[in-house]
């Protein structure tokens, strides 16, 4: 039964007026949501935004701290890293008789272009048993003109230094013989302790410079031992270099805590009871939020994540983490200041906030579909130039890349180096293909690793793979190249559980001053010397135009 028409909700027409009315207080009413909505939020931002700085500040420090640690680290250990290859280098052309002690002349001839190469050297020595020295290291004004000194000990002892200006001019000789005996320094002695290792000292001042340094030597059963002076100003100029605050500091300990670098000027080192310099200890140049990171015997204590600590009502924030310099040696890197200075002055939080959030949310909706509508050309683009087994360029990117180079004329000199595997057949052969794929992916990083920044790597196929070094000198480029041959020969490649020795050997040509060759002119010459090198001795590394030269096989 229908309900009676007065139960019935009643309809009411509405005239235009009326509708128009009914619309604007809709609209009236959305508005005064939204504002409303705004205001709601406007206040809870305001509310929360102390807390907001709060926290913004000290994950923004913390951040900056972190990143500025490890940036340091790495830096350190590379620079670090030099000195060890070129004493390894060295004690390898000991053996390969490319480098003699015994002959004086070719010996500083060496170490002049040492030094010329690598800035973070000092000086370059070699030390033999029974007491015989040759040293070099840099003198005059800018480290430009050398000094060297020469001890021989037959027919009886002999001392003969030299200076010689930045002309090659000498400027004066002199017998005299101070009683240095070279076997009693300490670089020596830890050298002959650990025969094949590479070892450190401790840091110390320098004599001559009296500036703080360390030695990394290498010696070998005979008593050989050659070594290298590493001035470390040169880290005091990184750290100085950091984006701190006035107030911010950075410094570089050892495990003693020893001051061996800061951000600031270096504080002058302390003189000891026998009235030598000594490398100043932290605790002795500290300020007051240094102090506050020193353990009770003056060394800084490790905080890996941010460390917070408030100084005459002033938040300060630090991170001090551990560099790894050799096995068993390690020293630390600190980086700390106050944390308004690490974040910058929080701006002024406005409407701003409500565009910004708009813009994230649209780009969050837009980002997923231009990935997806996009991703076909970048895997196009990514199969077309990279080696799908390395993840290095290919033949065709590395020819594209060396034709770019060629094209603008090298400051100071260019090289193109190809590797070619000894005994990967074998592995092949024996292990099957898997195994051969899995060493040539482990081969590729392990020279990208060895590559200094800046180089060009790709693989051209097979076991070969091919390099492009751009240095201040040819000797330069030899050394860069060298220390790659040597990264993939000094330990085994482990491919499916089972280590295999594999060393390469490597072809290099030089683009001569003024010409502009061809990329496959280029590679076809550094192929033709790896080619005819190979044939006559594996494992090392082959020049163009000096393979066929007399001298290489007497």
């Amino acid at each position: 039964m229908s309900a009676p028409p007065s139960s019935l909700p009643q309809w009411r027409p509405r005239t235009p007026t009326q509708a128009l009315r009914a619309f604007a207080a809709s609209r009236a009413w959305l508005l005064s949501a939204l504002l409303l909505t705004q205001a709601l939020t406007l206040l809870a931002a305001l509310w929360t935004e102390r807390q907001w700085q709060e926290r913004a500040l000290r994950a923004q420090a913390q951040t900056n701290l972190t990143q500025m640690a490890q940036l340091t680290s790495v830096s350190v250990q590379t620079y670090l890293q030099a000195a060890e290859q070129i004493v390894q280098l060295e004690q390898r052309n000991v053996r390969a008789g490319l480098l003699r002690p015994s002959d004086e002349a070719q010996t500083l001839q060496a170490f002049d272009a040492l030094l010329d190469t690598l800035p973070q050297l000092s000086g370059v020595m070699a030390a033999q048993a029974d007491g015989r020295f040759v040293f070099a290291r840099r003198d005059g004004p800018q480290d430009q003109g050398r000094f060297t000194r020469v001890i021989r000990v037959q027919p009886s002892r002999r001392v003969i230094s030299r200076t010689v200006d930045a002309a090659g001019r000498v400027q004066s000789v002199s017998p005299r013989d101070e009683g240095y005996d070279p076997r009693q320094r300490p670089w020596y002695q830890l050298a002959q302790a650990r025969p094949g290792q590479v070892v450190w000292t401790d840091p110390y001042v320098f004599a001559t410079s009296q500036e703080p340094g360390i030695t990394a030597a290498l010696g070998d059963r005979s008593g050989l031992v050659v070594g290298v002076d590493v001035q470390l100003q040169q880290l005091a100029d990184l750290l100085r270099r950091l984006p701190l605050g006035p107030q911010g500091r950075a410094f570089l300990a050892d495990a003693q805590g020893r001051a061996i670098a800061t951000s600031r000027a270096w504080p002058g080192g302390q003189r000891g009871p026998d009235g030598q310099a000594n490398v100043p200890l932290l605790s002795a140049v500290a300020d007051a939020p240094l102090h506050a990171l020193l353990g009770p015997q003056g060394r800084p204590q490790l905080f890996p994540q941010a460390h917070w600590v408030t100084l005459e009502g002033e938040l300060y924030a630090a991170v001090v983490q551990p560099v790894q310099v050799q096995p068993g040696v390690q020293w630390v890197v600190g980086v700390y200041g106050p944390a308004a200075e690490l974040m910058g002055a929080p701006g002024r939080r406005g409407a701003w906030p409500f565009v910004l959030l708009t813009s994230l949310l649209s780009g969050l909706l837009a980002w997923p579909l231009v990935r997806r509508a996009t991703r076909p050309l970048a895997e196009l683009q990514r199969q077309a130039t990279t080696d799908p087994l390395t993840g290095l360029p290919n033949r065709a990117s590395f020819l594209a890349e060396l034709d770019e180079v060629l094209r603008q004329p090298p400051e100071g000199a260019l090289g193109v180096a190809i590797f070619d595997l000894d005994g990967f057949k074998a592995v092949n052969d024996t292990y099957g293909h898997p195994a051969g794929d899995e060493v040539l992916h482990a081969v590729g990083a392990r020279m990208l690793a060895a590559a200094h920044i800046g180089d060009t790597l790709g693989r051209l196929g097979g076991d070969e793979f091919a390099l492009i070094v751009q240095a201040d000198s040819a000797e330069e480029v030899r050394l860069r190249v060298e220390g790659v041959l040597h990264a993939l020969g000094h330990r085994p490649v482990t491919a499916a559980g089972v280590p295999h020795a594999l060393t390469s050997t490597a072809g290099l040509a030089f683009v001569p001053a003024g010409s502009a060759p061809t990329p496959s002119l280029m590679l076809a010459r550094a192929d033709t010397a790896l080619i005819r090198g190979k044939r006559r001795e594996k494992g090392r590394l082959w020049v163009d135009g000096e393979v066929t030269m007399p001298t290489l096989f007497r």
